[in-house]
């Protein structure tokens, strides 16, 4: 039976830990997990049964008590404890009952036990009051597994069912660490192996039932969030008269009607930035089809420019004539010369003949067909051409009115300028 009862708290203390741990990993915001360690005395005399301290019958002598326990915290108010303590009884030396001599004892508990852990501060609002302490009460069940060596009875081992109720008080001392002291008051089916010389129904061997005291403190270690506190310290919810309440959830419902209104403008505030990012990206494209057509136009303008400074040119270069086409001014550049005649009759007669003839192989032929006096002879030139090779076409036209036509170049070389100083060249 005693390897059956260790075997089982073993395995509650195996499922208690891993479903604390696993529940504290889950809720890294609050310290509900906490360790403690203790240690005490034992109180414990050959008193009455029910008294505070308890009795076993057999007048003993205070002894060590140390122990820890693993406590998980539900709520503010309860918790739950995984608690092992050792302790021991010795009877006091001399010791008797009804003036009989007691034999000598030892005895060497273990308790393994669950205890109920009811935190006053929340039930009784004593932390609005102070922060710094905390009372509690607890009870519970356990084992105690005993080891009895006495004089008279020899050696015995054992377990038996235990019962604990009692009394502590928490002092605060960090979100980590707090000082604990309580008073556990037991009741277990044995005398602890306390055995008296005596075989009367109040004493020794056959007491059903036996209590005793154990006064023990130590530290509680918390564990969870750094910057949060055990949630046995949470303070009691505050009272408020029921004005104050209606206020508070009118002051609530206009918070909702603020965050609603801050949400709606959240709302329109992005929609006029899509709206924004839309129509810049329109002007952005205006701009780009305004830049293309300000280049075009630009480009335009510097043809228009060109052609301007072309027909400048021309103009420039464009002989003044009369209704005859009759001048004297010839500018430089290249001539097609297709008659030369001794009467101002025949030369606009061969002019008529040529203009006809050019019609549609260059602009203006009318205008281009010029007539020279030049001493006895009246001359008919086409032009004026800039580059030679344009006068190619009204050559080739030329010499199908006039077999011998052909290019004269102005100014004339310097052994032929006498010959036509008659024509003026213009400026």
């Amino acid at each position: 039976m005693r390897t059956q009862l260790l075997a089982s708290a073993f395995l509650a203390f195996i499922l208690f830990v891993s479903g604390v741990v696993s529940d504290t990993t889950a809720q890294e915001n609050e310290r509900r997990f906490s360790i403690s360690i203790n240690g005490g005395v034992t109180v414990a005399g050959d008193g009455l049964r029910g008294s505070p301290t308890g009795g076993i019958g057999i007048e003993t002598d205070p002894q060590i008590v140390f122990g820890g326990s693993l406590q998980y915290s539900f709520t503010p108010s309860y918790s739950l404890a995984l608690f092992g303590q050792y302790h021991r009884f010795e009877n006091a030396d001399g010791a008797r009952i009804r003036g009989d001599l007691v034999h000598e004892f030892e005895s060497e508990i273990i308790h393994i036990g669950l205890r109920n852990i009811i935190h006053l501060n929340q039930l009784l609002g004593l932390n609005s009051v102070s922060n710094y302490i905390g009372p509690f009460g607890h009870f519970g069940f356990g084992v105690n597994i005993y080891d009895n060596d006495s004089n008279l009875f020899g050696t015995e081992s054992g377990e038996h069912l235990a019962g604990v109720i009692g009394l502590g008080l928490n002092i605060y001392l960090s979100r980590t660490i707090d000082l604990f002291g309580q008073y556990d008051y037991h009741l277990t089916t044995n005398a602890v192996g306390a055995r008296s010389n005596s075989s009367t129904p109040e004493t020794g061997a056959n007491r059903r039932h036996v209590t005793y005291g154990i006064a023990h403190g130590g530290l509680r270690f918390h564990f969870g969030s750094s910057d949060a506190r055990s949630m046995t310290w949470r303070r009691a919810p505050m009272n408020i008269y029921e004005d104050d309440y209606n206020r508070l959830m009118a002051l609530n419902s206009r918070i909702d009607e603020i965050e609603r209104q801050l949400e709606d403008q959240d709302q329109e505030i992005r929609r006029l930035e899509q709206d924004l990012q839309t129509k810049t990206r329109q002007i952005e494209g205006n701009v780009e089809q305004h830049e293309t057509r300000i280049t075009n136009l630009e480009r335009q303008f510097a043809e228009m420019q060109e052609t301007v400074r072309d027909l400048d040119r021309r103009r420039d270069r464009m002989v003044e004539t009369d209704d005859q086409g009759l001048t004297q001014q010839l500018a430089d550049g290249h001539y097609v010369q297709v008659y030369a005649g001794l009467t101002m009759a025949q030369a606009r007669n061969a002019r008529n003949m040529i203009v006809e003839a050019l019609d549609g192989v260059i602009e203006n032929p009318s205008q281009r067909v010029l007539i020279t006096q030049r001493r006895q002879f009246y001359e008919v030139r086409v032009g004026v051409f800039n580059r030679f090779p344009d006068t190619v076409d009204v050559l080739r036209t030329a010499q199908n009115v006039f077999s011998d036509s052909f290019v004269v170049t102005f100014p004339r070389p310097a052994h032929l300028r006498d010959q036509y100083q008659d024509i003026r060249k213009a400026e």
